[in-house]
Protein backbone atom coordinates (compact mmCIF):
# COMPACT_ATOMS: atom_id res chain seq x y z
CA UNK A 1 0.00 0.00 0.00
CA UNK A 2 1.07 3.24 -0.89
CA UNK A 3 1.37 6.04 2.26
CA UNK A 4 0.49 8.90 0.29
CA UNK A 5 -3.29 7.67 0.49
CA UNK A 6 -3.86 7.20 3.98
CA UNK A 7 -5.83 8.89 6.61
CA UNK A 8 -7.00 8.01 10.50
CA UNK A 9 -10.21 8.14 12.19
CA UNK A 10 -11.38 7.73 15.53
CA UNK A 11 -14.05 6.36 17.09
CA UNK A 12 -16.23 5.95 20.46
CA UNK A 13 -19.12 4.19 21.65
CA UNK A 14 -21.50 6.01 23.89
CA UNK A 15 -24.21 4.36 26.30
CA UNK A 16 -27.23 5.69 26.62
CA UNK A 17 -28.60 4.74 29.87
CA UNK A 18 -32.74 4.24 30.55
CA UNK A 19 -32.45 7.28 32.45
CA UNK A 20 -30.64 9.36 29.49
CA UNK A 21 -27.63 9.09 31.23
CA UNK A 22 -24.35 9.27 28.46
CA UNK A 23 -21.04 7.20 29.16
CA UNK A 24 -18.04 6.40 27.10
CA UNK A 25 -18.24 2.40 26.25
CA UNK A 26 -14.17 1.04 27.67
CA UNK A 27 -13.06 -1.44 25.06
CA UNK A 28 -10.84 -4.31 26.58
CA UNK A 29 -9.13 -5.04 22.74
CA UNK A 30 -9.71 -3.41 19.17
CA UNK A 31 -11.78 -6.41 18.65
CA UNK A 32 -14.24 -5.90 21.48
CA UNK A 33 -14.41 -2.39 20.05
CA UNK A 34 -15.46 -3.93 16.37
CA UNK A 35 -18.36 -5.42 18.11
CA UNK A 36 -19.27 -2.82 20.27
CA UNK A 37 -18.99 -0.16 17.25
CA UNK A 38 -20.73 -2.63 14.52
CA UNK A 39 -18.96 -1.17 11.37
CA UNK A 40 -20.93 -1.98 8.66
CA UNK A 41 -19.50 -2.92 5.33
CA UNK A 42 -19.58 0.87 4.00
CA UNK A 43 -16.10 0.61 5.82
CA UNK A 44 -14.43 -2.09 3.46
CA UNK A 45 -15.14 0.47 0.55
CA UNK A 46 -12.42 0.15 -1.45
CA UNK A 47 -10.99 -2.32 0.08
CA UNK A 48 -8.10 -0.31 2.75
CA UNK A 49 -5.59 -1.55 4.91
CA UNK A 50 -6.39 -0.99 8.77
CA UNK A 51 -4.41 -0.94 11.30
CA UNK A 52 -5.99 -0.26 14.56
CA UNK A 53 -5.24 1.13 18.11
CA UNK A 54 -7.23 2.15 21.36
CA UNK A 55 -6.43 5.17 23.01
CA UNK A 56 -8.17 7.40 25.33
CA UNK A 57 -8.42 5.06 28.42
CA UNK A 58 -9.47 2.35 25.93
CA UNK A 59 -12.46 4.92 25.27
CA UNK A 60 -11.49 5.65 21.82
CA UNK A 61 -10.78 3.62 18.87
CA UNK A 62 -8.23 4.69 15.84
CA UNK A 63 -8.13 3.41 12.73
CA UNK A 64 -5.80 4.33 10.04
CA UNK A 65 -7.08 3.45 6.63
CA UNK A 66 -4.45 3.05 3.38
CA UNK A 67 -5.34 2.75 -0.11
CA UNK A 68 -3.60 2.39 -3.32
CA UNK A 69 -4.39 5.18 -5.00
CA UNK A 70 -6.32 8.44 -4.66
CA UNK A 71 -9.40 7.02 -6.47
CA UNK A 72 -9.86 4.50 -3.82
CA UNK A 73 -9.58 6.38 -0.97
CA UNK A 74 -11.70 9.09 -2.59
CA UNK A 75 -14.35 6.37 -2.97
CA UNK A 76 -14.08 5.28 0.52
CA UNK A 77 -14.74 8.79 1.58
CA UNK A 78 -17.67 9.33 -0.89
CA UNK A 79 -19.36 5.60 0.90
CA UNK A 80 -18.88 7.16 4.50
CA UNK A 81 -20.37 10.32 3.82
CA UNK A 82 -23.15 8.73 2.03
CA UNK A 83 -23.69 6.68 4.44
CA UNK A 84 -24.62 9.39 7.04
CA UNK A 85 -27.07 10.69 4.31
CA UNK A 86 -29.42 7.44 2.97
CA UNK A 87 -30.85 5.05 4.58
CA UNK A 88 -27.75 2.66 5.38
CA UNK A 89 -26.14 3.12 8.42
CA UNK A 90 -22.01 3.02 8.89
CA UNK A 91 -22.98 1.62 12.39
CA UNK A 92 -24.67 -1.48 13.99
CA UNK A 93 -24.00 -1.37 17.64
CA UNK A 94 -23.74 -4.61 19.63
CA UNK A 95 -25.91 -2.49 22.47
CA UNK A 96 -29.18 -1.25 20.32
CA UNK A 97 -29.04 1.47 22.66
CA UNK A 98 -25.67 2.69 21.49
CA UNK A 99 -24.55 5.58 19.69
CA UNK A 100 -21.65 4.86 18.05
CA UNK A 101 -19.57 8.24 16.51
CA UNK A 102 -16.80 9.11 14.46
CA UNK A 103 -14.83 11.94 16.71
CA UNK A 104 -12.08 12.92 14.49
CA UNK A 105 -10.29 12.37 11.16
CA UNK A 106 -6.57 13.18 10.21
CA UNK A 107 -5.22 13.32 7.40
CA UNK A 108 -1.44 12.49 6.08
CA UNK A 109 0.82 13.42 3.48
CA UNK A 110 2.76 11.34 1.85
CA UNK A 111 6.22 11.84 4.75
CA UNK A 112 3.70 10.74 7.22
CA UNK A 113 3.01 14.42 8.60
CA UNK A 114 -0.95 15.35 8.87
CA UNK A 115 -1.69 17.01 6.84
CA UNK A 116 -4.82 18.20 8.05
CA UNK A 117 -7.60 17.16 11.33
CA UNK A 118 -10.71 18.08 11.63
CA UNK A 119 -12.57 17.22 14.99
CA UNK A 120 -16.09 16.32 14.30
CA UNK A 121 -17.16 16.02 18.07
CA UNK A 122 -14.60 17.26 21.09
CA UNK A 123 -14.12 14.32 23.59
CA UNK A 124 -15.84 15.86 26.38
CA UNK A 125 -19.07 16.67 24.05
CA UNK A 126 -21.46 13.53 25.40
CA UNK A 127 -24.73 15.15 23.54
CA UNK A 128 -24.39 16.73 20.44
CA UNK A 129 -24.33 15.45 17.12
CA UNK A 130 -22.01 16.75 14.48
CA UNK A 131 -21.83 15.85 10.92
CA UNK A 132 -19.24 13.56 10.27
CA UNK A 133 -19.21 14.82 6.56
CA UNK A 134 -17.69 17.62 7.75
CA UNK A 135 -13.84 16.03 6.44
Amino acid sequence: MAADYKHKRFFRCLAIGTDSTISKRTFSSTADANTKLGFTSVWNTSSPTKTEALSDSDRCLEVTYEFDNVEDQDAFKSAIDGSYGDSTAPFNPATSSDRCEQTKVEWYNADGSVSSTTTLVADDDLGTWHSPTRN
